[in-house]
């Protein structure tokens, strides 16, 4: 059997190959960042300081708060398709969480961990003045929200998870990779439009949908020094044990959507969520990858409505 530190060393030499290869070579050329993004030209998001980060964020609509939480690797953009169809019923608030999209740190210090994420969500809320609210997240995204369901139950309504994390599982290889110091830091700096592409490529069923833009949008904001090196910071500190340790102590309804087609986090999980918390609602949606709410937008915004549409907030 290949000793774990021979692959790990020979995976170090590989990625320090190529990436020096590539600086040599083929040199990336990097402008200011606010006119790189064709979609943020196209709505009217804002920045607003909370703690040690300035939160860019998107909100439209009016009616009660919902706030949505973006997957690991995404930002608000993800929610394009969602944000202008729930605001039609909803005060809807899509933001960057730090170490995305274009969310600044205002210091070098921040821990970038589950609980700093929480205390994020937290500290826009008091900022707009939004004392409870629904949250959806996808993917890393619910794991955060998990959390700040457990850290913050009175300030919570509702939760939505889509294709969540959340649970004490392995990372697809590509994360735990990141994970391992020296390689994970020149790996980053490998990010390219064509490493983005088949990302996401691998993130949809649907494969057709996937478009140039789509690509341009997502990777722009990997290329910035300091989400590089948030984004680092949160793959080693993720702690998925605490937030599968406190899904059965978490009491507000939950709607949990799921692919049935997803190829990062197996649809067979969504039954582990459903042991360790009577009170979700599982929706699995038919013919669709890892992100159900842009790969299948009708049908979630639809779940979503009718699911906060619905009486009663505690479950008993």
């Amino acid at each position: 059997m290949t000793h774990p530190l021979l692959i790990t060393i020979l995976l170090t030499g590989a990625a320090t190959i190529a990436w020096v290869s590539r600086r040599l070579f083929w040199p990336v050329k990097r402008r200011f960042h606010p006119c790189r993004s064709r979609y943020l030209s196209t709505v009217s998001s804002q920045v607003i300081e909370v703690t040690d980060f300035d939160i860019h964020y998107l909100h439209q609509g009016e009616g009660d708060p919902v706030i949505l939480i973006h997957g690991g690797g995404m930002w608000l953009y993800s929610y394009r398709h969602n944000l202008p169809e729930l605001a039609k019923n909803f005060s809807v608030y899509a933001i960057d969480m730090p170490g995305y999209g274009y969310t600044r740190c205002r210091t070098d210090t921040s821990p970038y961990s589950i609980d700093s994420m929480a205390d994020a969500i937290a500290g826009f809320m008091d900022k707009m003045n939004i004392e409870k609210a629904s949250l959806a997240g996808h993917s890393w995204g619910g794991g955060w929200v998990i959390h700040f369901a457990h850290r913050y139950p009175d300030r919570v309504e509702r939760l939505i998870l889509i294709d969540s994390s959340g649970l004490d599982v392995k990372d697809v290889l590509e994360w735990e990779l990141l994970k391992i110091p020296i390689l994970g830091k020149i790996l980053v700096r490998c990010i390219s439009e064509e490493i983005v592409r088949r990302r996401l490529e691998h993130s949809f069923y649907h494969r057709g949908l996937l478009t140039d833009d789509m690509v341009h949008e997502v990777y722009v904001p990997l290329t910035f020094s300091y989400n590089q090196k948030a984004l680092l910071k949160l793959c080693r500190n993720m702690d998925w044990k605490a937030t599968e340790k406190s899904l059965g102590d978490i009491k507000k309804p939950i709607l949990l959507i799921w692919g049935d087609n997803d190829r990062y986090l197996d649809p067979a999980l969504a039954q582990e969520f459903l042991k360790r918390c009577s009170h979700i609602r599982l929706e699995m949606i038919r013919h669709c990858g890892h992100s159900a709410h842009e790969e299948h937008p009708g049908a979630v915004n639809s779940l979503i409505r009718e699911f906060l549409g619905k009486e009663g907030n505690e479950v008993c």
